[in-house]
């Protein structure tokens, strides 16, 4: 062999060495990440789809009772649609106005007394409570009324 082939010969040694050595990082890294990615779908999963006793099917008033009765304090519109999109991403495809789709189903909530209107004099709107946060004077309870703050 003359002295170029054995350089030839001894170059693509190397170069096969440095592509395996490459390759192997590329597969750990590979690896690592398919471990993050399924650790992120994991806690996507139990973000969206929290173990706490909520369930899609119910009615839209009950659904809006549960989040008010977990948040464990008085609500506004603006805040219950944010909780409302969090659990049910389809109804932003579905409404084209949440505003008005959320208010009708306040209006029956009230109407059935399933919630009640409390209204904060220099805010904008009501504040959504459930009954039993209510005293037989209606007025809010004191522990609810520090929680708005």
């Amino acid at each position: 062999m003359t002295k170029t082939q054995e350089n030839a010969a001894s170059h693509a040694e190397k170069s096969v060495e440095l592509l395996q050595k490459e390759n192997n990082v590329l597969r750990s890294l590979l690896k690592e990440a398919l471990l993050e990615i399924e650790n992120l779908k994991f806690r996507v999963a139990k973000y969206e789809n929290p173990d706490d006793g909520y369930n899609k099917r119910w009615s839209m008033v009950t659904k809006i009772a549960f989040l008010i009765a977990q948040a464990d304090k008085p609500l506004r519109s603006s805040e219950i649609l944010q909780f409302l999109k969090t659990r049910e991403p389809s109804i932003i495809k579905k409404q084209t106005s949440l505003e008005k789709y959320l208010s009708a189903f306040l209006n029956t909530a009230m109407k059935h007394q399933r919630l009640i209107p409390y209204k904060l004099k220099g805010v904008r709107g009501n504040y959504y409570c459930l009954p039993e946060w209510i005293n037989e004077r209606g007025e809010l309870n004191a522990e609810m009324k520090a929680r708005i703050y």
